[in-house]
C-alpha cells in the first residue's frame, strides 16, 4: 500500500504545477492524522468534562460526594465555589471546593426532583447510542430454573 502511495506521489509530482500542487498531497496526512487525533482523544474528553461540570452543577443538598482526595461524604451546604460535607459516623464537616469533586452520586430523592424539574423546563432526555441496547431490570427475566 506504502509503494502504491508513493507511487501516486511521483506521478503526481510530474505532473505538478509550479504552484505547489505536490505540498498540498504531502501534507494530506499530516492534516488526516490530526484529524483522526481530536476525533480519538480530544473530542471525547470535553464532552467528559462538560458532563462532570454538570454534575456538579445539579448538585443538591443530601447528594453523596467523593472529592479527588478520597473523601466521602454527604453534602450538607452549598455556596457559590464552596460544598460542606459531613462525613463518617460522627459527622464532621469538611468544606471543599467545587474543583475537588470528582464523582457525584445523587440520592433517590433529588433524582426525582431533578427529573421533575427536567419536565418542567420541556428540555428531552439526553440518550446516548448505547442506551437503546441496554436492558431494564423489569423486562429481563430470571435466569433461574423453575422448581
Amino acid at each position: 500500500m506504502l509503494q502504491n502511495y508513493t507511487l501516486l506521489l511521483e506521478a503526481n509530482a510530474d505532473k505538478a504545477q509550479p504552484g505547489g500542487g505536490s505540498l498540498i498531497m504531502s501534507l494530506l496526512p499530516m492534516i488526516l492524522i490530526f484529524g483522526l487525533m481530536y476525533l480519538i482523544m480530544i473530542r471525547p474528553k470535553k464532552r467528559e468534562e462538560q458532563k462532570m461540570k454538570d454534575q456538579i452543577n445539579a448538585m443538591r443538598v443530601g447528594d453523596s460526594v467523593i472529592t479527588v482526595g478520597g473523601v466521602v461524604g454527604k453534602i450538607m451546604n452549598i455556596t457559590d465555589d464552596e460544598i460542606t460535607i459531613a462525613t463518617s459516623v460522627a459527622n464532621t464537616m469538611m468544606t471543599f471546593k467545587k474543583q475537588a469533586i470528582s464523582t457525584v452520586v445523587q440520592s433517590e430523592e433529588n433524582r426525582k426532583i431533578a427529573e421533575k424539574e427536567r419536565a418542567e423546563a420541556g428540555e428531552p432526555e439526553k440518550k446516548s447510542f448505547f442506551d437503546r441496547f441496554k436492558k431494564n431490570k423489569n423486562d429481563s427475566k430470571s435466569n433461574t430454573p423453575d422448581k
